[in-house]
């Protein structure tokens, strides 16, 4: 037993070892494309427009109400819109093929206050070739998407997207 106890002592200082966390390294860089033309419904089944946002940077966020990281992320999304509402930044949360009715019980419960659209048939979410939820697009005030973004947010990530779209950091 004398002789194994050194040995289990290093693996296990070892695993702990190569067990540390590495520092979260960016995605890379997209080539910068043209927002898909894109009309949904709000809550109030008011068709709303992608194109009528042209000069305004925009965040367009595919999300659902049963998706655990789009959930975790919603409070960081809130905290953005309420930081800059004023400064003209549109934040779009798309709701992937729920009913309406579903969607604001969601956001009565978890008090959010940003604009949300309904896909109801994933039309949307084909257009922008979303493969996966959450997934976030940031577009410049020319409609052309500079960032994407596919998994829960972080705040340097949001921060790397909003850069790239020209709105200060959060």
């Amino acid at each position: 037993m004398r002789r194994i106890l050194p040995f289990l002592v290093l693996s296990a200082a070892l695993s702990v070892l190569s067990c540390q966390r590495e520092e979260m390294k960016p995605p890379p860089a997209i080539k910068p494309y043209n927002a898909p033309p894109t009309t949904l419904n709000d809550l109030a089944g008011k068709p709303v427009a992608f194109s009528s946002f042209k000069g305004r940077p925009v965040m367009v966020n595919f999300w659902a109400t049963w998706c655990v990281p789009c959930v975790a992320e919603m409070k960081d999304i809130q905290k953005l819109y309420d930081q800059r509402k004023e400064s003209g930044l549109v934040i779009l949360a798309v709701n992937y093929k729920e009913p309406g009715e579903v969607v604001g019980q969601f956001l009565r419960k978890h008090d959010l206050q940003f604009s949300v659209l309904l896909d109801e048939f994933g039309t949307a979410a084909n257009d922008f070739q979303v493969f996966g939820l959450p997934t976030t697009y940031f577009i410049d005030k020319n409609n052309v998407i500079q960032y994407s973004y596919m998994g829960q947010m972080t705040r340097e990530i949001i921060n790397m997207g909003l850069k790239r779209i020209g709105v200060e950091a959060i």
